[in-house]
This record gives C-alpha cells, sequence and structure tokens, in this order.
C-alpha cells in the first residue's frame, strides 16, 4: 500500500537526512556522543546479560539458557546492495537532524544495554491517560514529520530525549530514550530512517525472556524493519496487579503485573505501538517471546494472536519459513493451523495487548479479538531459537522470507537502495 503524498515526502526526508548531525568518530566496539553529555547508565561498553526466566502466560515459570554455538563478531547474516549514487540533499533537508546528539558503534551491541528495570524494584511508574495521548501524539509526529522542535520539546516533557545513531556497518537511526536521572521503566523506541520491510519488531519481555534483547537487536539491524519497541521494566517490575484479561505464575504468584507492557496498555511502550500501527497500517508487528520447551516436540509456537484456525494465516506462512530452515527434530508449530498440536499449543498470545489492538479487540485489556488482521504474530520460541547459533539465524531467515523487501532500504535479501549521508 502505497503512503499518502505528505507521508511519503515527509519519509522521503528523513532518508535523505538519515546521518545529519556533527558525528563523533570512534572505535567500532565503542559509542561516542556529540555533545560529550551522557546519561548516567545508557552507554555501555559491554552488553548485559538478562538472566530472570524464561516465561509467557498460562506457565509454570522457568529459567532457561540460550543454546547454540558461541556469538561470532558480527552474529548476524549480511546481504549485499548495489550502491545508487543519488543527488546531495540540500541544507533545509539535512536541518531536522543537525540539532541532535549523534551516537555512534555498533547498534546491535548498544540496544542490548537498553536500560530496563529489574525484577522487584519498583521501577515502573504508570503515565497518566493525558501523558499517554500526548506521547502517542508526539510519537506519531515524530514518524510522519520527523524531530521537529515542537516534537522535542513534547518528547522532552516526558523524559523522553531523541538521538540520531550513526551504526558502524552503515544506516541511519533515531533512538527515543529516557534521558535525566529517574527513570520510569518507560522503554527504548528505535526508527529506522532506512527501512527495507514492512516491519516492525517488539521485545515485551526483553530481560525476562532470555536472549530476545539481543536477538530483537539483531533482527532489527539484519532485517532492516522500521523500528523495534523494548521494554523499560521487567514484567514483575511491581507488585500491583494489570486488570487485564489473562494469567502467569511467572512472577511467583498468580496473576499479571501492570509492569507487564504485553498484557497491560498503561504504558509508552504501547502508546509507541499504537502510534506506529496509525502511521503505518499495513505494517506487520512480530512480538518476540521466549518460552521453556522442556521434552516437548515444539521449537516455536506462532500465532496470529488469536487460536482460531486459519490456512492462509500469516502465522502459518512464518511456521512454514521456520521450518524450512531449522536444524534438529523440533519443529514450529502455529496455533492458526488446526493439525498443530504439542504441549505448548496454548501459547498463542491471544492476551497480548498489543496484538489485540492490532487484532480490532473491542477493548484490548478486557477482550480477545474476534478474528485475525494478519498485521500482527506472536512468536515463541525454545532457548535455542533464542541463542547464537543455526537456528536463531533460521529464525532471521524465516522472518525475511515471510516479510519482503519493499521499502527500498539495507536488509536481509533485499536489492537495496543506499541514501547519501548529508554533508
Amino acid at each position: 500500500m502505497s503512503l499518502p503524498p505528505l507521508r511519503a515526502a515527509l519519509s522521503c526526508l528523513l532518508l535523505l537526512a538519515a546521518a545529519c548531525g556533527n558525528a563523533v568518530a570512534g572505535p567500532s566496539d565503542a559509542v561516542a556522543e556529540s555533545p560529550a553529555t551522557r546519561e548516567p547508565g545508557t552507554v555501555v561498553g559491554t552488553p548485559a546479560s538478562p538472566t530472570a526466566p524464561v516465561e509467557d502466560v498460562s506457565q509454570t515459570p522457568t529459567t532457561g539458557t540460550p543454546g547454540g554455538a558461541a556469538e561470532p563478531t558480527t552474529g548476524t547474516p549480511t546481504a549485499e546492495a548495489p550502491v545508487v549514487s543519488a543527488p546531495a540533499p540540500t541544507a533545509s533537508v539535512c536541518s531536522p537532524l543537525s540539532a541532535l546528539s549523534t551516537l555512534t558503534g555498533n547498534l546491535t551491541s548498544w540496544l542490548q544495554t537498553a536500560p530496563i528495570a529489574a525484577a522487584n524494584s519498583g521501577g515502573f511508574k504508570e503515565p497518566g491517560g493525558t501523558e499517554l495521548a500526548a506521547f502517542e501524539g508526539a510519537f506519531r509526529t515524530l514518524l510522519t514529520e520527523g524531530p521537529t522542535p515542537r516534537v522535542m520539546q513534547d518528547l522532552a516533557g516526558m523524559g523522553y530525549g531523541v538521538s540520531t545513531f550513526r551504526n558502524d556497518t552503515g544506516g541511519g537511526w533515531l533512538v527515543v530514550r529516557e534521558q535525566g536521572l529517574l527513570s520510569r521503566g518507560s522503554g527504548t523506541f528505535i526508527i529506522n530512517l532506512f527501512p527495507a520491510r514492512d516491519l516492525w519488531l517488539e521485545a515485551p519481555h526483553a530481560d525476562s525472556d532470555e536472549g530476545t534483547l539481543r536477538q530483537t537487536a539483531t533482527q532489527l539491524v539484519t532485517l532492516g524493519a522500521r523500528a523495534l519497541l523494548i521494554t523499560g521494566s521487567h514484567r514483575c517490575a511491581v507488585t500491583t496487579a494489570s486488570p487485564c484479561s489473562g494469567t502467569t505464575s511467572v512472577c511467583g504468584t498468580k496473576g499479571l503485573r501492570i509492569s507487564d507492557v504485553a498484557h497491560y496498555g498503561n504504558n509508552f511502550f504501547t502508546a509507541a505501538h499504537r502510534a506506529l500501527r496509525d502511521t503505518y497500517p499495513d505494517a506487520i508487528a512480530a512480538s518476540i517471546h521466549g518460552m521453556d520447551a522442556g521434552d516437548g516436540p515444539e521449537a516455536a509456537v506462532v500465532s496470529d494472536g488469536t487460536s482460531a484456525p486459519r490456512p492462509g494465516a500469516l502465522s502459518n506462512r512464518l511456521r512454514d519459513a521456520l521450518n524450512s530452515h531449522l536444524v534438529g527434530t523440533k519443529k514450529a508449530f502455529s496455533c492458526n493451523a488446526p493439525d498443530d498440536s504439542g504441549k505448548h499449543r496454548t501459547l498463542c498470545g491471544t492476551s497480548n495487548v498489543q496484538g489485540r489492538i492490532d487484532n480490532g479487540a473491542a477493548d484490548a485489556c478486557y477482550t480477545e479479538a474476534a478474528a485475525a488482521s494478519d498485521r500482527f504474530v506472536h512468536l515463541e520460541q525454545s532457548a535455542t531459537l533464542r541463542g547464537t547459533g543455526a537456528s536463531s539465524k533460521a529464525v532471521i531467515q524465516a522472518l525475511a522470507d515471510t516479510v519482503p523487501c519493499t521499502l527500498g532500504g539495507s536488509g536481509l535479501d533485499c536489492p537495496a537502495l543506499v541514501a547519501q549521508d548529508c554533508p
């Protein structure tokens, strides 16, 4: 589906302006920032190593350890893309990004240091309804118009700053992250200025589902996805119960918590999801999770956010793509294929708030969706798939096979056009 003329023009502005600003060069594994001021705890030399239990709704908490071979230096498959020359952008095109601080380094590694409030830390502070509406509007404007002074001011008023990121492997990104000394567990959001696929990724349990933070960061860069949303709090960060339907025992007691962004909607993570859905109505949102596979036959359980059988479902296509690349005896199963069954068949993401939004539920907190939109996919994975070996790379390839290259940016298997940097 083509974008409206205004939105297309704004998208072009962002593409051309991808690396504007005064970057500070540094080693490939470091992050340099200009101006020199850094936010405490946000730039770390080595990735964090999550150790919280791997679990999802309706299951007993279990700790998983990703398997597979040791992670290589690059960690992901790469695709060569032809370089196409383009006219030099004008100063007016570059100006929206020139005032932002600029980060440089390896984006995949840097994202693994995203701040996430720990379990039982009390580190999640629920925003008010007016603030959520304001953030959603500001994030939507950021997507369509770029970092205008008004957007920057509005986001700053809610504790967020915006920076550009120049990845050492190429590309340009906007980083929306909490700033200042006081964190509310609000999350970190990355926007790709050169997307290749009409796809964005979500890591709602980025530390509790071990390996999914590294995995989604790698997928973002390798696939050329539009964006990545990372939770700012462990799902068990606070003890306040979520009123939304669904249940889990992952926090030690039965029930959901309001710090679980996949099962509670009053957070900036869900507001960013709504803004992305409004801006890109045909894009696919992929919610990436982990499960304890145990001795079951599943390497993965895929769903469209419902448990309804649909032969042509997006989830079935992703299942088939996964099974064509997976090694070993365990396979992917789909909640939307009537012939699939297994120990974890109930992990269908039907209580996922973002999936309910995309599938048109009457109330995303309380009501399951009656039908699927094929714009949302929920992926539960064994520890092996969340590791760094061949099975993990099979997930990336399966997503690449399922979501085609339609946007012209750089990504795996995409015949990309490389936009020219600003001077």
